[in-house]
């Protein structure tokens, strides 16, 4: 099974976001994945976050069962419930259940920040010019 970590970081005085994804596999290999984006809602920047280790889960291919981990609960419960009322924001979250769709044997699963892996790499990619 991947366990896979995902969050997002804003920098209020600059309006960026950074998304973190922390990444263990079945083998016990750890990876880290940043990038920056620029001007988006906390909703925006957690469902951008959730993409982005979306797209990394795709990476795996010889891997069967995924377990998403994050502390954004409006983003973890709008994914079990397929729903997410917010339509400002629809072409993220279908882009996410998409991708989420596509894996063969996934989960979510909400944490306390405290517990979530990405936030300090989320908070890292505020740091990349």
């Amino acid at each position: 099974m991947v366990h896979i970590y995902f969050d997002a970081a804003t920098n209020q005085v600059t309006g960026e976001n950074g998304l973190g994804v922390w990444v263990k596999a079945t083998d016990g290999t750890v990876s880290t994945y940043i990038t920056k984006r620029i001007g988006l809602t906390s909703v925006q920047a957690e469902l951008a976050a959730l993409t982005f280790a979306l797209e990394q889960a795709h990476t795996f291919t010889d891997e069967s069962t995924f377990m998403f981990y994050s502390d954004a609960e409006t983003v973890v419960r709008a994914l079990e419930q397929r729903f997410l009322k917010d339509q400002s924001v629809r072409p993220l979250f279908v882009k996410a259940l998409t991708l989420y769709d596509e894996l063969p044997n996934k989960f979510i699963k909400w944490i306390p920040r405290a517990e979530n892996r990405a936030h300090d790499v989320a908070k890292q990619a505020l740091l990349i010019g």
